[in-house]
């Protein structure tokens, strides 16, 4: 006859309340493998999850991403009170996952109104990450491989799902050759430092060595463009924008 096996202390308010089913599927389990050490190795990935504070909060309802994902509507995601990056790493991957599972569902279910003949009009989104260099730079990469997985998976499969993504950064240096790779279309502004242009001619294509030497010098509200389908780059001027932000109590 099994011993009845002791159960732990369970963080959890769901599985304190169903504790008898844990002890059945403990005891149903039977012994553990006894490589202790690959268990506290577990167990300590466990505990830093925990000491986050961010799982398991009854106040904290998930995104909704219909919402987010609807038409004509503008969401901004605010990180700047958060001082820890894993924290940051996982939302921001959190998020561009519901994203994803989201238009997927509403693409899947346009080309099923298409299907019928019945009105269709595919819903379009685009994510703008800003300060992209503080979570995709080379070291955040591969400190973090899953989140560049999430971005990569976007940028390789959402056009077609009219997903969008755009990285918005002053330090384009910081952005490894994995995250630069992934980039169809380039919007420069003044840029000086003569290394970091060396480096973007190596992974934009298209732009004249004219308009490279141009760069250093362009007045505010220029730009070069490079974009897919445009035979050559361009030298644009940008109108600003009508309205401002003010930060208010």
């Amino acid at each position: 006859m099994n011993e009845e096996i002791e159960l732990p202390f369970l963080r959890s308010k769901a599985l304190f309340q169903h504790a008898d089913i844990v002890q059945q599927m403990m005891e149903s389990a039977g012994e553990l493998p006894g490589n202790v050490f690959s268990w506290r190795v577990v167990q300590g990935a466990l505990s830093r999850l925990l000491r986050l504070g961010i799982f398991d909060n009854e106040k904290s309802s998930p995104p909704n991403y219909e919402q987010l994902t609807a038409p004509g509507r503008v969401t901004i995601i605010d990180l700047s009170d958060t001082d820890s990056p894993q924290i940051n790493n996982l939302v921001i991957s959190q998020i561009l996952r519901g994203l994803r599972l989201r238009q997927d569902a509403s693409y899947a279910a346009n080309e099923e109104r298409a299907k019928r003949n019945a009105p269709n009009t595919p819903n379009k989104v685009v994510v703008v990450i800003e300060e992209a260099h503080e979570f995709l730079s080379a070291e955040r990469v591969k400190q973090m491989p899953v989140l560049f997985q999430q971005v990569a998976r976007i940028a390789k499969r959402g056009r077609k799902r009219w997903l969008g993504l755009m990285f918005v950064t002053q330090l384009p240096q910081h952005l490894p050759d994995e995250v630069l790779g992934l980039v169809n279309n380039f919007l420069l502004h003044k840029i000086a430092d003569s290394n970091v242009i060396s480096r973007l001619k190596r992974s934009v294509g298209g732009v004249d060595d004219g308009l490279w030497a141009r760069l250093p010098n362009l007045a505010p509200g220029q730009a070069i463009v490079r974009a897919e389908g445009m035979g050559r780059a361009l030298l644009v001027a940008i109108d600003p924008t009508p309205s401002q932000l003010r930060m208010v109590e």
